[in-house]
């Protein structure tokens, strides 16, 4: 069954320079009703504030969407892949075996907000990968 969740009854966590909202349980919001749907485990809204990022940390056995909605994204990885992410475009990042890799606002004075979504994959410990495109999202 499909259930209509609202913005305002996700979870936030709010760390100064990350401003994040969740649909499912994720790291200190957790709520045993909204574990995650099927395959999909993490929805996560993000606010990164200009200049900020998430350090250098590790994944393994998901399938990671970030979509950018607005401002820039500056992915580095363990693999060598180094590139920025503007508003409309995504990245899939399948973790594999295992993949390190950092996020950060390109911006010194703009924030950049941007969607991740977490899926397992069908099958596990495969090579790490990542891709990028433009997204078919547009704005009014």
């Amino acid at each position: 069954m499909i259930e209509i969740r609202y913005a305002d009854e996700r979870g936030r966590g709010n760390h100064g320079w990350l401003d994040s909202r969740h649909s499912f349980s994720f790291a200190g919001y957790y709520d045993p009703g909204q574990m995650g749907h099927s395959v999909l485990r993490v929805i996560n809204e993000d606010r990164v504030a200009p200049g900020a990022g998430f350090g250098t940390h590790g994944h393994r056995n998901m399938e990671i969407i970030s979509l950018v909605l607005e401002g820039a994204l500056e992915h580095r990885d363990s693999e060598g892949n180094v590139h920025c992410l503007p508003a409309g475009e995504f990245q899939l990042m399948s973790a594999g075996s295992g993949i390190r890799h950092s996020e950060y606002n390109a911006s010194g004075s703009e924030p950049v907000r941007f969607l991740q979504i977490w899926i397992e994959p069908d099958q596990l410990g495969g090579a790490p990968a990542i891709s990028k495109r433009a997204s078919a999202v547009t704005r009014d």
